[in-house]
């Protein structure tokens, strides 16, 4: 089977979908989630899309008023138009990315030719530009972290359809609600060590703290790459022993709240202290925020030996590869099997977490990288309070 067949829209009159994939060329790059994981706590970055349109009509020209995208003799081609991607692979329809356009930049190659770029950010840039007043006095103490995403989602005007939160894990303090919504809202699902992002179809995503254990793509592998001996791998991974992830002491305090400390002597004295600090926790009490600091050291006590990239050739092998490397969203726990490997001995097998994906499409090539998270620490060894059984190493709060 061929690669899948993309397929462009954008909205040049409000609420309607134009196809403009007929005027595709390549390449184009999709860029959504973290870059690099270096943190237990991870912030996500704004989804990104760049593309090129074929331009000979000026159909996408601004300043061509003859065009098809004119109405009442003003362009309509013009910055913070709503652009999705998708892609049709089978019977399958996958969404890539959805933002909206930043520029409209426009080359022309001598007098027979012209090409339009297009860059465009998602609903990141949006809520980071939407500032808001204070209310007084301020609302929500006490609400869950979901609870709270949702206040200010409603804060920031975003469309209750347009939204996948879950119920979050811990309680926050109250807001006055000020300030840019983004920032707040990347505070909130920090304080929960939960996950924000922008999601393929748009949606402003929300994943409580024990996603990672109760979720069944989190909780159980959706793929495994690299599994059948003898067989030539169509990727390439990048396998680190840094100290990128490791903390072995956690200094963190929450507003209005003591300090509040959890080390490990023995990491401290084999790797050198390491400490991971931060004082602005929404959280309502300094057990909760203790039980934060045990977590986070609990997840990054220890160095690891830990694949944290990974690059899949789709082209390779559309039949096989193409539902997995468009279809993963990022918290999707995958295995990874790296096997002939330089030197012999046994394979280098270990289970991550996706992270960040990028999709970068060629004429005739597909290559999607996934930044990855390890997912060493999080086999079955949590207690969940009110799980009824306890298993072993920690209680999550």
């Amino acid at each position: 089977m061929s690669l899948p067949q993309l397929v462009v829209e954008v909205q040049f009159t409000p609420g309607v979908w134009t196809d403009v994939s007929e005027w595709l060329q390549a390449p184009m790059t999709i860029r959504r989630g973290s870059s690099r994981v270096e943190s237990p706590v991870i912030r996500y970055e704004p989804g990104t899309a760049t593309l090129r349109l074929k331009n000979r009509d000026r159909r996408f020209d601004p300043t061509h008023l003859g065009g098809p995208y004119v109405s009442g003799g003003v362009s309509q081609v013009t910055a913070m138009r709503p652009i999705r991607i998708r892609a049709n692979w089978d019977t399958y329809i996958l969404s890539l990315f959805r933002g909206y356009i930043d520029l409209w930049d426009v080359d022309w190659i001598a007098t027979v030719h012209s090409i339009v770029t297009v860059t465009a950010t998602d609903a990141f840039k949006v809520l980071a530009n939407k500032r808001r007043s204070a209310v007084n006095p301020p609302v929500g103490a006490g609400e869950t972290t979901g609870a709270r995403i949702n206040r200010i989602l409603d804060s920031a005007g975003w469309p209750s359809a347009d939204r996948d939160i879950a119920t979050g894990n811990s309680t926050v303090q109250a807001t006055d609600l000020s300030g840019d919504a983004l920032s707040e809202l990347q505070r909130v699902a920090e304080s929960e060590i939960g996950e924000l992002y922008v999601d393929g179809r748009g949606q402003v995503a929300f994943r409580n703290r024990h996603a990672l254990i109760t979720d069944f793509r989190s909780s159980n592998v959706m793929g495994t790459f690299g599994a059948t001996p003898g067989v030539p791998a169509p990727f390439e991974v990048k396998l680190n022993t840094d100290d990128a992830t490791l903390w072995n002491e956690v200094i963190v305090q929450r507003t209005g709240g003591a300090e509040q400390t959890a080390a490990d002597s023995a990491s401290m004295t084999a790797n050198t202290p390491r400490t991971f600090q931060r004082s602005d926790l929404l959280l309502e009490s300094d057990v909760d925020v203790g039980n934060y600091a045990q977590w986070i050291l609990y997840i990054s006590k220890n160095p690891e030996t830990r694949f944290d990239e990974i690059r899949i050739h789709v082209h390779a092998d559309p039949d096989t590869l193409a539902l997995q490397a468009l279809g993963r969203e990022i918290g999707d726990r995958i295995k990874i099997v790296r096997r002939n490997v330089p030197g012999g001995g046994a394979d280098v097998t270990r289970e991550v977490f996706i992270r960040g994906i990028t999709h970068e499409i060629g004429q005739a090539t597909w290559i999607t990288t996934w930044t990855l998270q390890s997912a060493t620490r999080y086999i079955s060894n949590f207690f969940l309070l009110g799980s009824g059984s306890l298993n072993s190493n920690i209680v999550s709060y």
